[in-house]
């Protein structure tokens, strides 16, 4: 859901070179989401009918500008893959007012309840939007906006 959500906040952006993706640290290569993400996101207009899974790999790390892990163990996991890599790589929640949500991260809904799916995918909105004016002036820079 949060490579879905930030590709269409970031759709009114000059990010014609900005790609943005998503894997997992216990992902199996080429699984569709769960039904319950696609009528999540589907409830906020957005599609993941075509989304597959795919793994972490140390080649995903080290091609990354920028990796937002979902939980504090996914970063780990991703830093262990490119140690060289670490300062790329954050939690999701780190740019949170919220009193030690940098420490929890967002956790995965699967298996959860449709409720469970909705609130992810509204915090996931939430940490994300905090993300935007460090993203965008990435963007930006490279560019040469800025």
């Amino acid at each position: 859901m949060a490579e879905v959500l930030l590709r269409a906040m970031l759709a009114h952006d000059p990010a014609g070179n900005v790609e943005i993706g998503s894997a997992g640290t216990g992902a199996t290569d080429g699984l569709p989401a769960t039904s319950l993400a696609i009528a999540t996101a589907a409830a906020h207009d957005l599609d993941l009918h075509g989304h597959r899974s795919r793994a972490l790999t140390p080649r995903l790390v080290r091609d990354a500008d920028l990796i937002l892990a979902m939980e504090p163990h996914h970063a780990e996991w991703a830093r262990g893959l490119a140690p060289d890599m670490r300062d790329r790589i954050h939690v999701i929640t780190e740019r949170s007012a919220e009193e030690g949500a940098a420490a929890t991260g967002v956790s995965d809904p699967f298996g959860g309840t449709a409720e469970e799916y909705d609130d992810t995918f509204h915090r996931i909105r939430s940490h994300l939007l905090r993300w935007l004016p460090l993203i965008r002036d990435a963007i930006e820079r490279q560019e040469g906006v800025r």
